[in-house]
């Protein structure tokens, strides 16, 4: 199948090629001789694909475009606040080769006219063993992606019939803006503009700009995001010359021409559009480019003005804990507690990109919440990237709901949002949140060696121990005065992050049903379900067996070894992904079990269980079960229907969970 992307750009190219308007630039005998029906078309996305059209490899001399970048490269250099000593930035109205310069100061009013842009390559210098035509090679270089050379003979060209700009130079230098002889800057200049590219190079340079700076295929950082925010913004102000407030209301994006009939449009944070063709228009521009150009914004609704409201598809879902409870086993009572309170913990999923009319959707749905809401879980796990409108409004939103007396908890599996807020509450004058990171523990992932003991490579990390972070104090009648603070804290997994809230309810509204950092099988929900006398029973036939921390308990792929009861310790259970990844599935504390699923038809283990610390079991063993069905088939009849009970129970909350979340 081939692309709709690819298809577009082919159908564009064959409409628009019969048009046969403008002159080619007629200064360089290469460029007046060249073909008037090439037209060569290619756009480049900041994720580094691809797509061409027509006469896309077509090389021609860059020209004018190469100021946008020159003038990326001084203020890299220099900072904005010593460019702007020797250029100014605003619009002049004049054609790209004007004689005119600021009264008094002699600034060229602009780096896009050929006055700015001499200026501008006079600020660049020698530098790392280069000199500056090499630095400003290399740099265009890297923003293609691939090596570029000067063509000698429209570097001779541009020599010969260099006099107006030879005369700019020296107006320059009268006003003391250049500051030495400025032949070699107007030779340097020329050798710029005879730079040769292509369409796909100049979407390359494009996507470029619009990845804040990153090449999208090489990785490589070419400006950095500071920079880049002038450049785009000289190039949408005045990268047109005298045809920008056109270009603004008709295009509405960062461009550059060329009179070697490149033209050069960036689209912020999704992609560089190249384009060729060699006729030019009255303003220098190829009027075949400005027509595609027209064409694709308007196809694509790429316009600044015509970006849609993004904000409202940034909550993917939102619902309370009781609608969606952890998958924790636990008694009816608790059950019943949870479920009465579960609205006091709002669950809000969210996508996508994050900018600042996601981000005031967001936090306008964490300030709308009821009072009566003591948690929020921000779950950001989908989301793909944030600004800083993220970092600082959500910041505003965790001050508030702490000032007030409530938890907020980040679902964050990568951390780099939470560091983000943390780091921008740190620089700001209201001063540091509290460090919502989770302490870690480590041990190795690849299992213990022949004896038992851990390896020392492939280590990872865990989330803090939910029965570490849960209160203790008890308070049945008063809510209000359980003397426990607001909490700020990150989890990396959500059934983690659920099972901790769930403790928090307890032990605001039941503290007698709180797990305990141990607990015996009798008291597990599976065991409840049975009378004492025959949880007693089964519980007389278990083995006691512990684990040090980060030891394999069970292995993915083992046959049904026994029931396990965590009597005290918490374990993980892993799951395998496609290519071998691995991937958290669950936590499991005191009073749950673990085993069981290898009773399944597969008659296999399906995840691998690990000791997140130490761990003290009991185990209900295959051949105690096994001897049980023989002996007191009655008890064992029991253990079946409370393990099935167990069972329906999960797929009910699963159930659940996916209505709410996905409704």
């Amino acid at each position: 199948m081939r692309s709709p992307v690819q298809e577009y750009l082919d159908r564009l190219v064959e409409q628009i090629r019969p048009v046969d308007e403008g002159t080619t630039y007629q200064a360089v005998p290469s460029a007046a001789a060249m073909d008037r029906s090439l037209f060569g078309l290619a756009l480049t996305t900041v994720e580094g694909h691809g797509y061409a059209a027509g006469d896309a490899d077509h090389a021609f001399s860059l020209q004018s475009i190469s100021k946008a970048l020159t003038y990326g490269l001084a203020l890299e250099d220099l900072g904005p606040a010593k460019v702007q000593e020797k250029i100014d930035v605003e619009p002049s109205g004049d054609p790209f080769n004007e004689i005119s310069l600021q009264a008094g100061t002699g600034r060229p009013d602009n780096p896009m006219i050929n006055a700015g842009a001499i200026a501008t390559t006079s600020l660049i210098k020698g530098r790392g063993g280069r000199d500056r035509i090499g630095r400003i090679l290399n740099t265009f270089s890297d923003a293609a992606g691939r090596d570029l050379k000067v063509s000698d003979s429209v570097f001779k060209a541009e020599d010969k019939a260099g006099h107006r700009n030879r005369a700019l130079a020296w107006l320059l230098r009268s006003f003391g803006i250049l500051e030495s002889d400025p032949e070699p800057t107007v030779q340097d200049y020329f050798r710029q503009c005879s730079i040769m590219v292509t369409a796909k190079d100049l979407s390359m340079i494009a996507a470029t700009l619009a990845n804040q700076g990153v090449n999208p295929a090489t990785g490589e950082r070419v400006f950095s995001p500071r920079v880049v925010r002038w450049v785009l913004s000289v190039m949408s102000t005045c990268g047109m010359y005298d045809d920008a407030g056109t270009w603004a209301i008709e295009i509405g994006l960062p461009a550059k021409s060329g009179v070697g009939g490149g033209l050069l449009v960036v689209v912020p944070g999704q992609m560089g559009v190249g384009v060729f063709s060699p006729p030019l228009d009255e303003h220098g521009t190829s009027v075949r480019g400005s027509l595609a150009i027209a064409q694709i914004t308007q196809d694509f609704g790429l316009h600044y003005g015509d970006v849609p409201p993004l904000g409202r598809s940034t909550v993917r879902a939102r619902y309370d804990l009781s609608e969606a409870p952890s998958s924790v086993p636990r008694s009816v009572e608790a059950l019943q507690v949870l479920e009465k309170h579960g609205h006091q913990c709002r669950i809000i999923e969210v996508g996508g990109d994050i900018g600042f009319a996601e981000a005031e959707t967001l936090t306008r749905a964490a300030v709308e919440l009821d009072e009566s809401v003591r948690t929020l879980v921000v779950d950001v796990r989908k989301v793909d990237d944030f600004g800083t409108a993220a970092a600082r409004l959500l910041t505003h939103v965790v001050r508030n709901f702490l000032a007030g007396g409530r938890d907020i908890i980040l679902l964050d599996d990568d951390e780099a949002l939470t560091r983000s807020l943390l780091d921008h509450a740190a620089a700001s004058e209201d001063g540091a949140l509290p460090d919502a990171l989770p302490e870690t523990a480590t041990w190795p992932s690849s299992g213990p060696t022949p004896d038992g003991s851990p390896t020392a490579d492939d280590a990872h990390t865990r989330d803090a121990a939910v029965y570490d972070l849960a209160p203790t104090e008890p308070h049945l009648d008063d809510v209000e005065a359980a003397d426990v603070g607001p909490e700020f804290r990150l989890f990396l997994s959500r059934s983690l992050a659920l099972e901790w809230i769930e403790q928090r309810l307890l032990a605001f509204h039941a503290p007698e049903l709180v797990p305990t950092g141990s607990q015996e099988p009798t008291r597990s929900p599976l065991l409840e379900m049975l009378t004492d006398e025959d949880a007693s029973t089964l519980a007389a036939f278990m083995e006691s067996r512990t684990y040090r921390a980060g030891q394999v308990i069970r292995r993915t792929g083992q046959p049904f070894g026994g029931i396990y009861f965590i009597t005290a310790g918490q374990v993980e259970l892993m799951g395998q992904g496609s290519g071998g990844r691995r991937y958290r599935q669950a936590y499991l504390s005191p009073g749950m079990i673990f085993g069981e699923i290898a009773l399944g038809q597969a008659g296999r283990q399906v995840t691998t269980v690990r000791a997140v610390g130490p761990v003290t079991t009991r185990v209900l063993t295959a051949q105690v079960i096994s001897a049980l069905e023989e002996s007191d088939p009655q008890l064992a009849i029991k253990l079946w229907s409370a393990l099935a009970r167990d069972a329906y129970t999960s797929v009910e909350q699963m159930s659940r969970e996916s209505g709410a979340r996905y409704e």
